[in-house]
């Protein structure tokens, strides 16, 4: 098992929010759950000192 660390970004500062800390098998496993655990601001998914991906804020239209 790989130990990940996906970090939630103020969408305002920039700045960490927050982290979830996990372990899963390989890095395919790791980006699956962090999409699971997507809620619409900007992320980005650690491995130790590797960044596997970035996610940006979800634009919302007003209907």
């Amino acid at each position: 098992m790989l130990y990940y660390r996906l970090y939630f970004i103020d969408r305002f500062s920039g700045h960490i929010d927050h982290f979830r800390e996990f372990e899963a098998a390989d890095d395919e496993a790791a980006l699956a759950l962090a999409e699971h655990w997507r809620n619409g601001t900007p992320m980005e998914l650690w491995n130790r000192h590797r960044k596997l991906k970035r996610w940006d804020e979800i634009a919302v239209t007003p209907d």
